[in-house]
């Protein structure tokens, strides 16, 4: 997500704050393994994108019982949730984790604003409040922070996954931007009233259609290889934050940090965006079929289409967390897209809670097709077992 996209997503994603900044349970039974697999996660919209809600009921097909509370805010950064979970309301973070009820935490991290380390500040763009003390926002001390936290009540056996981010497609914002003002312009001109004008265009999304040029121009792997370019001096001036360097020296960061969790398999990297490099490619080389390249993923130059590039994201997570081949999973649940609609999701079998989608977000959705699903579930496992920070390698390949 590119800065000029997340004003819109502030937007919508209040009434996604407010509903998964509570604890939210889900459970989906299996009888392989009596004792469910408890998960906190911290991330934003691309970490919904992954809809963590429909995770339970798909890896209880493959024989994992999961269950898992949410706190996703919009376009929110690691050092976002230490500051509301931990120092503004501990009894949604730090209290939470103090209970020793979780095996695992997830944290997605975000840059963009932070840095990657040592960013010492008293106050942030974000609220402008100024602290007491100065705090380091960077993605690594945030990052740390939170796994402190957690590593108190699980000291021995507590796992850490790190979500990662995917670039999104420049000059996506810039695109909607001017679809935007023409249809204001449109309206406008047509006599409609300026409050209904506002509306429309909020709840207006580029088809996928408008977007197609720039889906096929998209070079996913020149953004994703990019190196990381920190400005100390205007941090969110920083550039490919989202890339494999980024992501990658995090982990090296955490791993020298960390070497006990490291070296007991306790620490993990889910891999979304070098998974979605190996895919492009073989888009590019005609192996997946319908698909040309990665960027017919992305609904908005960002956030990816519900069906396959969302079942994606949630295998990718399954096979890291569970150490199994996501061949193993039935991706039904992701290829209906009326499981999407809030009410309905609502109802999946063996929930408990709520968690919140924003249909516009998922688009047009992409089928998993049985030859899809195929290519995606190699490719995955390609990636997984033979990637450097997912502490997943091939003769490792054993169950929890």
């Amino acid at each position: 997500m590119n800065r000029s996209s997340s004003p819109s997503i502030h937007r919508w994603f209040r009434l996604l704050a407010l509903t998964t900044f509570t604890t939210v349970a889900i459970s989906a039974t299996a009888p392989a393994q009596e004792k469910p697999f408890r998960v906190m996660a911290f991330g934003n919209s691309f970490y919904e994108n992954s809809i963590p809600w429909f995770q339970p009921t798909m890896f209880a097909t493959a024989g994992k019982k999961m269950e898992i509370t949410t706190r996703i805010g919009p376009g929110w950064q690691v050092w976002m949730h230490m500051n509301a979970h931990f120092y503004d309301d501990p009894k949604s973070g730090r209290d939470e984790l103090a209970t020793g009820k979780w095996d695992a935490v997830l944290i997605h991290h975000f840059g963009a604003h932070p840095l990657l380390k040592e960013n010492m500040r008293d106050s942030v763009w974000h609220n402008q409040k100024s602290w007491r003390e100065k705090r380091d926002v960077s993605d690594f001390a945030a990052s740390s922070f939170i796994i402190d936290e957690f590593l108190k009540s699980r000291t021995d056996d507590g796992k850490v996954f790190m979500y990662v981010s995917w670039p999104g497609i420049p000059g996506a914002g810039e695109f909607k931007k001017r679809v935007n003002d023409e249809v204001s312009a449109s309206l406008a001109k047509e006599g409609v009233g300026r409050d209904e004008v506002l509306k429309q265009v909020k709840e207006r999304k580029p088809t996928l259609e408008d977007l197609t040029p720039l889906l096929e121009s998209f070079d996913y792997a020149a953004e994703w290889l990019a190196p990381y370019q920190p400005d100390p001096e205007t941090p969110s001036s920083s550039k490919h934050s989202h890339s494999r360097d980024y992501a990658w020296k995090l982990m090296d960061l955490l791993k020298k940090k960390y070497p006990t969790l490291w070296s007991e398999g306790r620490l993990a990297q889910i891999p979304t965006g070098d998974v979605f490099l190996a895919l492009d490619e073989k888009a590019r080389a005609g192996k997946l079929p319908g698909v040309s390249n990665i960027g017919f993923f992305s609904r908005d130059g960002g956030h990816v289409r519900a069906g396959l590039p969302r079942y994606t994201l949630a295998a990718t997570t399954f096979a890291v967390m569970f150490h199994k081949h996501p061949k193993e999973l039935d991706a039904a649940v992701y290829n209906d897209i009326e499981n999407y609609k809030n009410e309905n999701m609502n109802k999946l079998p063996g929930r408990v809670g709520s968690g919140y989608i924003h249909l516009p977000d998922c688009g047009e959705l992409l089928e998993i097709t049985p030859e899809r699903k195929q290519v995606v579930d190699e490719t995955i496992w390609e990636v997984v077992t033979n990637h450097p920070h997912t502490n997943l390698q091939p003769k490792e390949g054993k169950d929890q």
